[in-house]
């Protein structure tokens, strides 16, 4: 298991911006103790500011990072919950979201990317615990693969390593084909 989580994964973007490619889109997942996330979403988008100081990350690689706990608030699906509110079934609601957040958020992400069809244009997804548990990462970048997004795309994953699968808040584990997953766990001891 690495002891080094977070330099891998910034050195496994930089080895996909500059045109390494998988089975798939280049997408890298990062698992993150929960209580952490928030900190490596501040520590990855310090880390975007330069990306250059990793090694591999190439000269003409581009980065933006976008917050899908600000992108969740601004989607047609979040105001129709609200606008249902306390006097309508709460599972309802839940299903609501669960049916229709993933294809409306990526929509939403695809207008906001700047460059979705250049593999040299990192995304870092932050803030996924946000979106528990109306969505999930496996959603998302399926979502993305069809929408055919080429840009790299990294996620830290707020969440356990089960058996070798990623497991959401306690959730059924699963395989995030097609992501390439990070060995090891982000802990506090990382942040230091």
């Amino acid at each position: 298991m690495s002891k080094r989580p977070l330099n891998d994964f910034t050195e496994r973007l930089a080895q996909f911006a500059d045109g390494r490619r998988g089975i798939r889109n280049p997408f890298v997942i990062v698992p993150v103790k929960p209580k952490f996330e928030r900190r490596v979403a501040d520590w990855v988008t310090d880390w975007a500011e330069d990306p250059h100081q990793t090694d591999g990350f190439p000269d003409d690689g581009t980065i933006q990072v976008l917050r899908l706990d600000e992108l969740f608030v601004e989607t047609d699906v979040f105001e129709l919950a609200v606008d249902l509110g306390a006097g309508s079934d709460p599972a309802e609601i839940k299903d609501t979201l669960q049916d229709n957040l993933a294809e409306e958020l990526v929509e939403k992400m695809v207008t906001q990317i700047d460059t979705p069809d250049k593999q040299r244009h990192v995304v870092l997804l932050t803030h996924l615990g946000s979106l528990y548990p109306f969505t999930r990462a496996s959603e998302l970048l399926d979502e993305l693969d069809r929408r055919n997004v080429q840009s790299t795309i990294g996620i830290p994953f707020p969440g356990d390593i089960v058996g070798g699968k990623l497991s959401f808040f306690g959730e059924e584990s699963r395989n995030y084909y097609p992501a390439h997953q990070i060995d090891g766990r982000i802990e506090g001891v990382h942040l230091q």
